[in-house]
């Protein structure tokens, strides 16, 4: 208990800090030391002619006396208690008490020792902050003439005297405002420089945030290679494993390649870099520091061409919804007229030339319907799937693209349960399904649908027995318009993989010998 209690921080005190009580501290140091002088002072001179007769006991009795008070306000200073102005105004009025004390044991030290109490006025309005300074001077200069006045009627002091207590209370008085004005204005000061050092460690904290959410890695580098600083971002675009020392790890223990294109990279001027993270463009931008450090941006090309993706479709999107919605009115209307001209026509020909209208009527509202519900993609209204619900949905889709039950093998555990928008899970296995039956050998297990569950995701994969997708067309396939088929549309599987975007969830080609497999990941549910 006595060590848990020696290790507590001590008290505050409102308005108050831990320098003041350090200042308050050595001002009772020193007079802890002027005491223990003094009662040298009356050990030595006690038979000497420097006391008035019989005062030598008088002085040594008041010297113990202040060298006691003195080491109990130690104490108080430990625990501060009282408050610290209170402490602070005590040990003035000690100092004065004492002193003036002293004063009447001896003419000859007299003015010596009143000019101890302008030390002691000086430091109380330096410790104190300014405060009360001029009453300390006030109260000393009172004591003094006090003192003197009773010598006068005593027979010890002569009138004259006055004169010079009089510049010695003056002197009190300059000393008292000069501790004043020169606390106030290091208080100012102090205060200016506590205002400055906030905003200072607030724009740090805002410069910390905004290197770590920064989609671009920033590396602070000396002239000699030594990294003084590393974003995390550049750290993951460089694929540096290895913990970073600032200030001790070098740029070629990070990434040698970079460390080489360090020394072409000139102000200005923009290289390229391949990392197994990322495709990067680094720039440089000196600081003028003298140990010649600079920092280096480091720019992720993917995320630059995905943010151009993003935007071109989007203008893309606004676009087509709005020639789709313009398109669809006319298109019905060439839709029903078909339809009439093809019951009315009893000929082949005319027959033949109505149903190549129909045909390419329904491929365009199909294309409008599919530009519609990629405008429609952020519509969210999750619901909870399961095993049986997926086969279900599974088979509602193959039955309408009339392929035989034979033909797709499912397979999925009976514990698979995750949320997804059902009117986008519809069109997402819609598309692959119908893509996969396309390409397929059209025979028994052509199509197999399997699911798995890997610690919070859900991988649900389509693959086909057909010939699978050339390896130039992979980078290709997700984008909106590319077909290799000249009755499609070209916005399948761009259209799916938005929509699974849109429900957080992912999907990817996955190459595979002997057809081809997609793959939709997306988060498993309790």
């Amino acid at each position: 208990m006595r060590a848990a209690a020696s290790t507590m921080p001590r008290p505050a005190t409102p308005g108050y800090f831990a320098s003041h009580w350090r200042s308050l501290d050595y001002f009772n140091l020193y007079r802890l030391t002027l005491a223990l002088a003094l009662v040298f002072t009356g050990l030595v001179f006690s038979d000497s002619t420097l006391f008035r007769p019989g005062a030598s006991e008088q002085f040594r009795g008041i010297s113990y006396a202040y060298l006691i008070i003195a080491a109990l306000f130690v104490l108080g200073i430990r625990a501060r208690w009282p408050g610290f102005q209170i402490q602070l105004t005590t040990h003035i009025t000690a100092d004065i008490i004492c002193v003036i004390l002293l004063m009447g044991t001896s003419e000859l030290l007299a003015a010596g020792l009143g000019m101890l109490l302008v030390i002691s006025i000086a430091s109380g309005g330096l410790v104190g902050s300014g405060r009360l300074s001029l009453l300390y001077a006030a109260m000393a200069s009172i004591a003094v003439l006090l003192q003197h006045g009773f010598g006068i009627l005593g027979g010890s002091q002569r009138l004259e005297g006055f004169f010079q207590i009089g510049l010695l209370c003056a002197g009190y008085f300059a000393i008292g405002w000069l501790a004043h004005a020169l606390t106030q204005r290091a208080l100012h000061s102090e205060t200016l420089a506590q205002q400055q050092a906030d905003e200072l460690a607030l724009l740090n904290r805002i410069n910390a945030l905004a290197i770590e959410n920064s989609p671009d890695g920033l590396l602070a580098v000396r002239g000699d290679g030594v990294v003084r600083h590393a974003s995390p971002r550049a750290l993951a675009l460089l694929g540096a494993r290895a913990p970073l020392k600032p200030g001790i790890t070098s740029l070629q223990d990070c990434s040698p390649e970079l460390a080489r294109l360090v020394q072409q990279l000139r102000p200005g001027t923009m290289l390229t870099l391949n990392t197994p993270a990322a495709q990067l463009r680094v720039r440089c931008i000196p600081l003028a520091t003298p140990d010649n450090s600079r920092v280096l941006v480091l720019e992720d090309q993917s995320q630059a061409g995905q943010a151009a993706q993003r935007l071109k479709l989007a203008a893309l999107g606004r676009l087509t919804a709005n020639i789709a919605h313009e398109i669809r009115n006319p298109l019905s209307a060439i839709s029903h007229a078909a339809q009439l001209l093809h019951e009315d026509t009893q000929a082949p020909a005319q027959a033949k030339l109505t149903a190549i209208i129909e045909n390419n009527a329904r491929r365009l509202d199909r294309l409008v319907e599919e530009v519609l519900t990629l405008n429609r993609r952020d519509r969210l209204n999750p619901v909870s799937f399961d095993a049986a619900m997926l086969a279900a949905l599974i088979d509602e889709l193959r039955q309408t693209e009339e392929i035989p039950a034979e033909a797709v093998i499912v397979s999925m555990p009976d514990t698979l349960h995750f949320q997804f928008d059902s009117d986008h899970l519809r069109q997402i296995l819609w598309n692959l399904l119908r893509n996969a039956w396309r390409y397929s050998r059209k025979q028994a297990g052509s199509i197999r649908i399997s699911a798995k569950t890997l610690g919070d995701n859900v991988q649900l994969e389509i693959a086909d027995d057909g010939p699978g997708v050339a390896e130039e067309h992979h980078g290709k396939l997700f984008e909106p318009f590319f077909t290799t088929d000249a009755q499609g549309t070209g916005l399948g599987l761009f259209l799916a993989r938005e929509l699974a975007e849109a429900n957080h969830a992912a999907l990817a080609y996955v190459p595979a010998t002997g057809g081809a497999c997609f793959r939709l990941s997306l988060r498993r549910s309790e």
